[in-house]
């Protein structure tokens, strides 16, 4: 079987969107099947994309236009990945973002109606916050796909709300994640508990400005505990503002980026997630398989991996007040935390155990041979 991958993510080398294609792509060349990638230049160019080279992988990288006014003409006139088109496969797998990627890159749009084969919509996040600008086109780009996959029930009903209108011919099949443990990692001794948020310093979505807000309001500027935000991202510098005005410059720290998580595991002791949108994000699952306490919003999949006060702690809306009841829950329980560390342990091997490359690759010749 022939199989092209368009990513729709711009502008970072890599993201957790990419881990699901990379592990299926991965998987469907050792099986003998043909890949190709179409995906932004800075992706194809990444270590992780070309360790598959080796194993046949082909690719097709598009770049941004400078200045911007030049890309907005390209993206209006010109498409990209014409190898893709070349390669003429028998199934597309668009890894998308979010529900509307598509819709506002128009030269993927276009270069999308082009490809004759079945065509799967991969959708790695959704959120009530995401404007629909045109319902209708929305809907006619849905209906065209052969079929729909989503990381989590929750994304795909957001998705027919905001569309009003039933979507069948669906699956769910979780991101996946390169760290497998069969044992928990040895729980950080220190008695000052250390906190993670690992996420894009993306405020819009990832909202370290909640934790700002709470890391420096009563009884947490009191406590022995501190955040350490791992990641890099669009607002950095808004972040460092934030830390600098709330005053709590020695409790919060942006510490970079760190390709190996158990790096950061090794000595934390739980994963603050308040996120203002999701999908299912492979950090919560990363931190489980670890040993790590979970404690997230109740957005996109997270209520479907964690249970509250079992093997994390849901927060019920992206607000400094609700995420910091869900902290302090967490606390008041923290003497438990490497018991709930090793039930977040069990559900993340037996969510990693699903073998989802192995449910993707399947969908994939199904729906090639329909």
């Amino acid at each position: 079987m022939k199989i092209a991958i368009l990513s729709t993510i711009g502008g970072y080398a890599w993201a957790g969107t990419e881990e699901v294609w990379l592990h299926f792509a991965r998987r469907a060349l050792e099986e003998g099947h043909q890949v190709i990638v179409a995906a932004d230049h800075l992706v194809v160019n990444s270590d992780l994309c070309r360790s598959l080279l080796p194993l046949g992988l082909q690719t097709s990288a598009r770049r941004k236009f400078r200045p911007v006014r030049l890309h907005l003409l390209k993206n209006l006139l010109w498409d990209d990945h014409h190898e893709a088109l070349a390669f003429q496969p028998d199934v597309l797998l668009i890894n998308a973002g979010s529900p509307f990627d598509l819709n506002s890159i128009p030269s993927l749009n276009r270069l999308v109606g082009k490809f004759a084969c079945k065509k799967i919509f991969f959708c790695h996040f959704n959120s009530d916050r995401l404007k629909v600008d045109d319902r209708t086109k929305s809907r006619k780009m849905f209906e065209a796909m052969d079929h729909l996959v989503f990381v989590n029930r929750a994304n795909h009903r957001q998705l027919e709300v905001q569309l009003a209108k039933t979507l069948d011919k669906e699956t769910v099949i979780l991101n996946t994640t390169r760290l497998v443990l069969p044992e928990p990692l040895p729980f950080p001794a220190e008695k000052d508990v250390r906190f993670a948020n690992v996420a894009r310093l993306e405020t819009t979505w990832k909202g370290q400005d909640i934790l700002a807000d709470v890391i420096s309001s009563a009884p947490w500027k009191d406590r022995a505990c501190i955040i350490n935000c791992f990641g890099l991202g669009p607002d950095e510098a808004y972040i460092r503002e934030l830390i600098n005005m709330h005053g709590s410059k020695g409790r919060m720290h942006l510490a970079g980026y760190i390709r190996d998580i158990q790096e950061v595991w090794r000595d934390h002791h739980a994963l603050l997630l308040p996120s203002r949108g999701e999908g299912t994000p492979l950090v919560a699952v990363e931190a489980m398989i670890c040993g790590r306490p979970v404690i997230a919003t109740d957005v996109g999949g997270n209520k479907e991996i964690i249970e509250d006060g079992v093997n994390g702690y849901l927060a019920e809306a992206p607000t400094a007040s609700s995420f910091a009841s869900a902290m302090e829950r967490a606390w008041r329980d923290r003497d438990r935390w490497p018991e709930i560390g090793r039930a977040a342990h069990q559900q993340a091997v037996a969510l990693v155990a699903s073998d989802p490359p192995g449910k993707l690759l399947e969908l994939l010749q199904q729906v090639a041979r329909a």
